[in-house]
C-alpha cells in the first residue's frame, strides 16, 4: 500500500539528494474505477544547487580554510539538504572538542542569482560559541567488582581543563574494549543546568568476563591445531588479565609428519606503575618433534609497550631460555645444541592507520623490529633479527580497493656462530604468503625435500578485491618471495612465484576467505593448484 503523499516525498527526497532542492511535485492518482490505474508523477525540477562560497559570520575561533575544510562537497558540485546538516555537525563539533559544549551554528543558502545561469549558491554559517565549559571528574555507577580507577583512567582528561567530548567518546570506546562491560552511558547533567563545570556520570553495566577459548582448525592442508585458553581479565578488580592455556599443532604432510605443542602462561598489566606503559610477563614450554628437526625450550619474557598519538605503537623486551634442538641442513650436516641458555633483548615500532581493522579498505601499517640475542643480553648463542614490513590499501573507487605488501627479515648469527635455532628460523610458503606452494616449503630443503628454514626472507603481495554484491567479493592476486641461508643468495631464479584469485565474504569476524593459486615456477604441472581457505585477509 503507498499514499500519493509518499510517492511525491519520495520524489522529493530524490531531487534533493543530487542538489534540486526547490523542485516541485505534483502527483495525480487514479480514480476508482478507471479504465487504466496509472499514476502521474510531475515535476519541476529547477535550478540545481552548486556549491558556492562560504561565508563565516560570528565567532572565529577557527581559521576560514579549517571551516571551510569542513564541508563534504567541493566547490562546484551539487548541494544536498544532508551536506549543509553533516558540515553544522562537523561545525559544532570541532568547538565542542575545545570546550564549547554550548556553541550554536546556523547554516543557510543564498538566493540564486536573477542574471546569471549560474546555479552556485553561496553558503553562509553564523556560530556562537558560548560559554566555555570545564571538565569536573568523572562518576562511575552501576560497578560491583571493577574498581572505579579502571574506568576514570580510560578518558584522558584533566578536572580543570576545557571539556572535550572527543575524547569522552574515545574513552567510552575504550572501556567497551576492556570486554569487562556489556553497556556504558555518559551523561553531563551540568550541561543541562548551564553550570560551566561539567561532572560526567559513567553508568556501567558488568558482565561475566572470566573467558574460556576452544578452538580447532587447520593451518594449511598439511597442518591441523587445537588450542584451549582460559582468561580471567580483571584481577582483584584491577583489569590486570591472567591467560592459562596452550596450543597444539600436528602435521600430517605423510612422511613428514610430527607434533608441536606450545603450552603458556601470560599475566598482563594494562597500566605498569600507574602509567600509560602496558606490561606482560610470559612463561612458556615450546616442543617440536619432526623427523629432521627437534627442539625444546622453557623460559620466560617481559614485554613493555606504549601506543602514542593513536596510531603508533612502540615495544620493547627481554627473553631468556633454556633449549636443545637439533637440525638437519641443506648440506645433510647436522647441528646439535644440547639444553644452552639462550637470551635476547628485542625492540620495535608499529604505525597502524588501516579502517577497517577486519577488512582495510584504507591506510596502512608498518613495521620496523630487531633483536639481539647471544653474549650481549646474557645467553650463549649468538645471533641478530632485523624485521622489516609494509602493508598499503588503496581505494580506487566503493568497490574496488588494491591492496600491497612489502616484507624482509634477516635471522644471522654474528661471532662465528651458525646455527639458528628451528623456531627463530624463517619460512615461507601456504595461504598467508606465497600461494601456491605447500605450508612452509620455499627456501632451503633437505635431501628428502623437507623445509628446513633459512635466515634472509623477501615477500612481495599485491591484490585487487572487488566488492560484487552485498557482503560477497572477488580477488585476483600475485604473490613472489624467497627464502636464503646468506644475503648473498637472494636472487629471482630462486624464489617462489604465485598468482590466482579468490572469493570473499564479510562476516561479523572478518571476511571468509577461500583462494585458489597456482606456482607458475613448478615443474609438475598436476601438482600446481592449491587451494586455501580461512578467516580474514592473506594480509
Amino acid at each position: 500500500m503507498v499514499t500519493s503523499l509518499q510517492v511525491r516525498e519520495a520524489v522529493r527526497a530524490n531531487l534533493k539528494s543530487i542538489g534540486f532542492l526547490d523542485g516541485a511535485v505534483e502527483v495525480v492518482w487514479p480514480r476508482w474505477g478507471s479504465e487504466t490505474y496509472e499514476v502521474v508523477i510531475g515535476v519541476e525540477a529547477g535550478s540545481r544547487t552548486t556549491r558556492g562560497a562560504i561565508s563565516i559570520q560570528g565567532d572565529s575561533l577557527f581559521s576560514r580554510e579549517e571551516i571551510e575544510n569542513l564541508f563534504p562537497v567541493d566547490q562546484g558540485e551539487p548541494v544536498s539538504p544532508a551536506d549543509t546538516a553533516y558540515f553544522r555537525r562537523a561545525v559544532l563539533g570541532r568547538y565542542s572538542a575545545r570546550g564549547y559544549l554550548r556553541a550554536t551554528a546556523t547554516v543557510a543558502l543564498a538566493d540564486f542569482p536573477t542574471d546569471t545561469s549560474d546555479h552556485d549558491r553561496g553558503i553562509a554559517i553564523s556560530i556562537q560559541r558560548g560559554d566555555l565549559c570545564y571538565f569536573g571528574g568523572i562518576t562511575v555507577q552501576g560497578n560491583q567488582k571493577v574498581r572505579d580507577e579502571v574506568v576514570i583512567r580510560e578518558f584522558d582528561l584533566t578536572v580543570g581543563e576545557p571539556m572535550n567530548l572527543d575524547k569522552m567518546r574515545e574513552g567510552l570506546t575504550s572501556l567497551y574494549g576492556l570486554g569487562l562491560f556489556s553497556g556504558v552511558q555518559i551523561d553531563y547533567p551540568g550541561l543541562e543546568e548551564g553550570r560551566d563545570t561539567i561532572q560526567a556520570v559513567v553508568s556501567v553495566t558488568e558482565q561475566d568476563y572470566v573467558v574460556v577459548d576452544l578452538a580447532s582448525g587447520y593451518i594449511s592442508p598439511e597442518a591441523v591445531f587445537g588450542s584451549v585458553f582460559w582468561t580471567q581479565p580483571n584481577i582483584m578488580g584491577n583489569n590486570q588479565k591472567l591467560q592459562i592455556g596452550g596450543m597444539y599443532t600436528r602435521y600430517i604432510s605423510g612422511d613428514n609428519s610430527g607434533n608441536e605443542f606450545e603450552p603458556q602462561a601470560v599475566y598482563e598489566e594494562p597500566w605498569f606503575l600507574s602509567t600509560r606503559w602496558h606490561s606482560q610477563l610470559k612463561l612458556d614450554y615450546y616442543y617440536l618433534q619432526r623427523d629432521y628437526q627437534q627442539e625444546r625450550s622453557y623460559g620466560g619474557e617481559i614485554g613493555f609497550s606504549r601506543q602514542f598519538a593513536d596510531v603508533w605503537r612502540y615495544n620493547c623486551g627481554y627473553r631468556i631460555e633454556r633449549l636443545r634442538f637439533r637440525s638437519t641442513q641443506a648440506d645433510s650436516s647436522e647441528i646439535v645444541q644440547d639444553w644452552v641458555t639462550s637470551a635476547r633483548i628485542s625492540s620495535g615500532f608499529t604505525r597502524d592507520t588501516r579502517t577497517p581493522l577486519l577488512n582495510p579498505a584504507g591506510g596502512s601499517w608498518f613495521k620496523i623490529a630487531g633483536s639481539v640475542s647471544g653474549e650481549l643480553a646474557g645467553g650463549s648463542i649468538d645471533f641478530y633479527t632485523v624485521d622489516g614490513e609494509y602493508r598499503l590499501f588503496f581505494p580506487v573507487n566503493r568497490r574496488l580497493v588494491l591492496a600491497g605488501r612489502a616484507a624482509g627479515s634477516v635471522a644471522l648469527g654474528y661471532s662465528g656462530n651458525t646455527a639458528i635455532p628451528p623456531n627463530d628460523r624463517l619460512y615461507l610458503g601456504g595461504g598467508t604468503t606465497v600461494r601456491g606452494y605447500d605450508f612452509q616449503t620455499l627456501g632451503p630443503e633437505d635431501d628428502e625435500g623437507n623445509p628446513l628454514g633459512g635466515n634472509v626472507m623477501a615477500l612481495g603481495n599485491i591484490e585487487a578485491r572487488l566488492r560484487v554484491w552485498g557482503g560477497l567479493g572477488a580477488v585476483l592476486f600475485a604473490d613472489g618471495g624467497g627464502i636464503w641461508t646468506e644475503l648473498q643468495q637472494i636472487s629471482s631464479g630462486t624464489a617462489g612465484f604465485g598468482a590466482g584469485i579468490g572469493i570473499r565474504y564479510d562476516t561479523p569476524i572478518g571476511p571468509v576467505r577461500l583462494d585458489y593459486g597456482f606456482a607458475p615456477t613448478w615443474s609438475n604441472s598436476l601438482k600446481r593448484g592449491k587451494v586455501y581457505f580461512a578467516i580474514g585477509q592473506a594480509f
